[in-house]
């Protein structure tokens, strides 16, 4: 983020103004004031301090929405108020239910929840989530003929690395089965984790978290980069997981956010998914900047720089205006 000392001296209410946003849509995955095994190495994450000072910010400058508000906006049968936001968290970590909606609870802000389906109920560990701990255990060491022996197996997937850490991380989603033969080198337990930590919400928790009147959508099965797999894989990743989660919680709504990014995302998909007839809105994480497609809706995130909201929010005001004055 370039020039924050200039952004920061220009009063929010002047840069809000001139960035004319009616809704701004935010996004976290993990709140925690401990650091988690699962995802000390792909990210870092906000403490509960950090997010409070936040949800403080954005009460302060707007008001909070839920996601039926924006669904009936987007079918023209609702109005949103001035300065609103929308807050929404990724990846169904069991933080969610644990640290984060009772704050929320506290400070009467809805929210939606994304889950992978796959996930779920603490049945799959998502293939980055197994990355970060197999660096855990690197970096609490390994013999030189065990790292040699990953090392073999890495440069078998034409990856590039240094350390040996980096290789791990660079695993993507369609080698994702070398990280279970790179696990059973490291003698690291998968399901073990899974079944000691619990790292995603169960459907008790959710159903739970439904009835305390927070939404819940859909994030692909087993949370993929969508520019990695094919057209067809995209579209069953979108209606699979949704239609599980609608299912499963009885949702007369259909929400869907992309794992990641919408980066080689079609308009011939979105035709596809709007067909289906089972999805009433599509998040991506593009910032203030509408997206071509008006059903994906453009979110921010507020851990991606590791800022304050105000700071980041002032940066992608100050974006938006710059790409409209070009």
């Amino acid at each position: 983020m370039v020039c924050r000392p200039i952004i920061s001296a220009i009063p929010f209410s002047f840069i809000k103004r001139i960035g004319s946003c009616k809704l701004i849509i935010v996004y976290y995955h993990l709140v925690n004031d401990e650091e988690v095994p699962h995802i000390r190495n792909l990210y870092q994450h906000k403490s509960t301090s950090q997010f409070t000072r936040d949800l403080e910010f954005l009460l302060k400058h707007y008001s909070p929405i839920g996601l039926s508000d924006v669904i009936q906006r987007g079918l023209d049968k609702y109005s949103l108020p001035p300065n609103c936001f929308l807050l929404t968290f990724d990846d169904g970590l069991r933080e969610i239910a644990d640290v984060i909606a009772p704050i929320l609870l506290e400070k009467g802000i809805p929210a939606t929840f994304f889950i992978s389906s796959a996930f779920l109920d603490n049945r799959e560990l998502c293939y980055q989530h197994k990355a970060s701990l197999l660096v855990e255990k690197i970096r609490q060491g390994i013999s030189p003929e065990t790292g040699d022996e990953i090392k073999r197996l890495i440069l078998k997937l034409d990856l590039s690395f240094l350390p040996l850490s980096e290789g791990i991380l660079k695993v993507d989603y369609r080698h994702r089965a070398s990280l279970d033969k790179i696990a059973d080198i490291l003698s690291v337990d998968f399901q073990q984790y899974l079944n000691e930590k619990q790292p995603y919400l169960t459907s008790s928790e959710i159903n739970n978290l439904i009835n305390r009147g927070f939404a819940i959508g859909a994030h692909s099965v087993d949370h993929p980069y969508y520019s990695t797999i094919s057209l067809d894989e995209q579209v069953e990743q979108t209606i699979i997981s949704i239609k599980q989660i609608r299912e499963k919680f009885a949702l007369d709504y259909g929400a869907f956010a992309f794992p990641h990014n919408d980066t080689g995302v079609s308009h011939e998909y979105f035709n596809r998914i709007n067909d289906s007839g089972i999805v009433d809105i599509i998040f991506g994480t593009g910032g203030m900047l509408s997206g071509s497609v008006r059903s994906n809706k453009q979110r921010v995130s507020l851990e991606n720089p590791l800022l304050p909201a105000r700071d980041i929010l002032a940066w992608q005001y100050m974006r938006k205006i710059y790409k409209r004055l070009k």
